[in-house]
């Protein structure tokens, strides 16, 4: 009787936050008939109706609301007592299931894993690339490395690394355009934008000393790729406002060429660490973040190989 109640709470409780019987029946690997029967015996011996259906949706009910807090209680409860488990073993193993903002995850997350690996062989990683904001219920990732900041209600975001700004352009096209010298001068300029759905990067900021300014700028190509607008910048289509996670070696081959040195680009980019809240974190999560933060270091490593080439 425990038992099968028990069960039919922690399916209410994946409804409830799934939003749908569709992704619920997804997320618990059953089927949606079955969803929907559980919920039924389940009102049935509560003799309450917990939700109000449509035929695409529900609300739920006073009563569903107040039950939901219950069985919230009572999943967080069971995932406390796994995290306390961890703890006791002292181990990280089982699955990781890892999401990524693709250029930042592609550079410098991807190669690192195959070190976490050898430090923690019975851990197994799954990783997602993308740059859209994602759902972690839904989409089902333990840990989100990413540089969004409004953070959803019921997670924590731990910050990993703070990453700098530069203004650059290619030796082919400073041959045929004057240099910049005052942020201002931009305007004059091709300038290679960042755009995707949720984000425009078409007003770069600008510090020097107690002065502050910010420029739109304009030009003909715009793309949802960091590295594709570092790229066009190499090939001499324009000049562009990048983040130093981006660069390498770019500077001392002579790729590029930093511009207006005595300007800070004053653009914030902080890239955390994100899970779901709970009174005990799993192992393998603080495992790996811990790990994360102390391969990117602080300064970011990027950032260090940088700092005799280009002036922050």
């Amino acid at each position: 009787m425990i038992q099968e109640r028990a069960g039919q709470m922690v399916i209410f409780h994946t409804l409830v936050k799934a939003g749908s019987f569709t992704t619920a029946a997804r997320q618990l690997g059953v089927s949606t008939s079955h969803v929907s029967k559980q919920l039924g015996a389940l009102e049935a011996k509560l003799n309450l109706k917990l939700v109000q259906r449509t035929t695409r949706s529900f609300t739920l009910t006073e009563a569903g609301q107040r039950f939901a807090g219950y069985c919230e209680q009572v999943v967080s409860a069971v995932q406390d007592a796994d995290a306390i488990m961890d703890d006791v073993r002292d181990e990280v193993t089982g699955v990781l299931r890892l999401g990524l903002s693709q250029s930042f995850g592609m550079m410098h997350i991807i190669p690192s894993i195959e070190q976490l690996r050898r430090q923690y062989p019975e851990l197994q990683v799954e990783v997602s690339l993308f740059d859209h904001k994602a759902d972690m219920l839904e989409d089902g990732f333990d840990l989100w490395i990413t540089n969004y900041e409004n953070i959803p209600e019921g997670y924590v975001a731990q910050r990993l690394a703070d990453t700098r700004f530069l203004v650059v352009a290619s030796p082919d096209y400073l041959i045929n355009h004057p240099v910049p010298h005052h942020p201002s001068d931009l305007v004059n300029h091709n300038c290679l934008t960042y755009q995707s759905r949720q984000r425009n990067y078409s007003t770069w900021s600008f510090k020097k000393q107690q002065e502050g300014l910010c420029v739109t700028v304009t030009g003909n190509y715009r793309v949802d790729l960091a590295e594709a607008v570092r790229d066009a910048a190499i090939s001499g289509w324009g000049v562009a406002y990048l983040a130093s996670y981006l660069l390498t070696d770019e500077f001392r081959e002579g790729k590029l060429i930093q511009l207006l040195p005595d300007w800070q680009a004053n653009q914030s980019m902080p890239f955390y660490a994100v899970y779901p809240s709970r009174k005990h974190l799993p192992r393998k999560i603080s495992a790996v973040i811990e790990y994360f933060k102390d391969y990117i270091g602080e300064p970011p490593y990027w950032d260090k190989a940088l700092a005799p080439l280009v002036k922050f």
